[in-house]
């Protein structure tokens, strides 16, 4: 193949990625002319803030980045640009720099090392300000991990096959997810750990998580989700001691467990959430106090649609739709604790028997409750008359 000429990967590199560098240095086969055979030996020769474009080809290779470059692939597509790990114990990419983009490739190999532990696609340590965009990351311990990493911004990523989970953030805050889809690990799809807080996660999909949730927060706080699906896997959202998250618009459908399940977590808000046909309950709260469950959807649940379970109080429910649970479409241990200003539809879960302390009361009850004052007026306008005509 004859060398591309110069014009050509100015132009590449203006128009495909955003903010580059004129300065670009090529990866390749020498019949392709490229500067270099590998991308560890163009890493080690780039200046900082250079872009390296990589040919269509297999490099086998663990790539370690320690300056500011923009890496990609030329073509764009991560099918004809393969990097498998040379030593499968160690992560295939590690970035431990500032402003480091990673675009465009098939990213495989990583997984266990002496110690036990599981690597990654692509590892972020102590990484900001990095971009990882249009990846497909696949049959590694974790797909992409951040440690440490803060305002990286990962979108329109594949990430399957995972030993572990598909997307890992351990005290990681204020990143973006956008776009991403995970399928097929053995624990959780998206995983914010640990002080991971004032993450965004909007528009990504996680199917089938074996053992894990697909989306799962452990003692992270602020974090916005908004119009994630999750369907097939154990628990669709877990939340686990974390609080003042936002839950707007998604979609927790036909998982293993719980829909949405929330465990020792305060003071979140759940908006438009749809958790329907879950073999549990579609939500579930335990320990979990101070919430609002605002016009959500859970309906066609095996168990309980909404489950306010034990010491979870503080809780409001308004306008969410509940029907056709297998057992009661909302079922509140503590209903004195909490306050259910609203419920869809309009059917009654009858309290039997020793339960009746125990079940939410139904939105007729609450209709009833609603006309109290009107009844009131009433009676209190007919006594008045009937006062003023004794007198006369």
């Amino acid at each position: 193949m004859k060398k591309v000429p110069v014009f050509l990967i100015v132009f590449f590199v203006v128009a495909n990625i955003s903010g580059a560098s004129a300065d670009t240095i090529t990866v390749g086969t020498d019949s392709e002319g490229a500067d270099y055979a590998s991308i560890q030996d163009a890493i080690k020769n780039a200046t900082a803030g250079y872009t390296v474009l990589v040919f269509p080809g297999n490099y086998t290779e663990n790539v370690y980045v320690d300056k500011e470059l923009i890496i990609s692939s030329l073509s764009g597509n991560p099918l004809d640009t393969v990097v498998k790990a040379a030593n499968s114990k160690n992560d295939v990419f590690t970035i431990v720099s500032d402003n480091v983009t990673i675009r465009g490739f098939s990213i495989t190999g990583a997984g266990i090392d002496q110690y036990g532990d599981d690597k990654a696609g692509i590892y972020f340590e102590g990484a900001n300000n990095g971009i990882i965009t249009e990846n497909n990351v696949y049959s590694n311990g974790y797909g992409i991990f951040l440690h440490d990493s803060y305002n990286n911004t990962l979108t329109d990523n594949s990430a399957y096959m995972s030993g572990i989970g598909g997307i890992f953030l351990w005290n990681s805050s204020y990143n973006r997810l956008y776009n991403n889809y995970i399928n097929t690990t053995n624990h959780e799809g998206i995983y914010l750990y640990e002080l991971s807080n004032n993450n965004e996660l909007n528009n990504n999909t996680v199917n089938f998580t074996y053992s894990g949730s697909g989306v799962a927060l452990s003692l992270s706080d602020n974090n916005n989700l908004t119009s994630n699906t999750v369907l097939n896997s154990n628990s669709g959202v877990l939340l686990t001691g974390s609080k003042l998250n936002s839950l707007i618009n998604n979609v927790a459908n036909s998982n293993n467990w719980n829909g949405i399940d929330f465990q020792e977590s305060n003071s979140n808000t759940l908006c438009n959430n749809t958790a329907n046909f879950n073999k549990n309950n579609g939500i579930f709260l335990i320990k979990s106090n101070n919430n609002r469950l605002d016009y959500n959807n859970a309906s066609n649940n095996s168990y309980h649609g909404i489950n306010l379970n034990n010491s979870s109080t503080g809780n409001i429910l308004t306008g969410n739709i509940a029907d056709s649970n297998g057992k009661k479409n909302i079922h509140v241990v503590d209903p004195e604790n909490n306050m259910i200003n609203a419920v869809l539809p309009q059917e009654s879960d009858s309290a039997q028997g020793s339960d009746s302390a125990q079940e939410s009361d139904s939105a007729q009850e609450l209709l009833f409750q609603s006309h109290i004052p009107s009844l009131l007026a009433v009676i209190i306008a007919g006594l008045i008359i009937s006062w003023k005509t004794r007198k006369h």
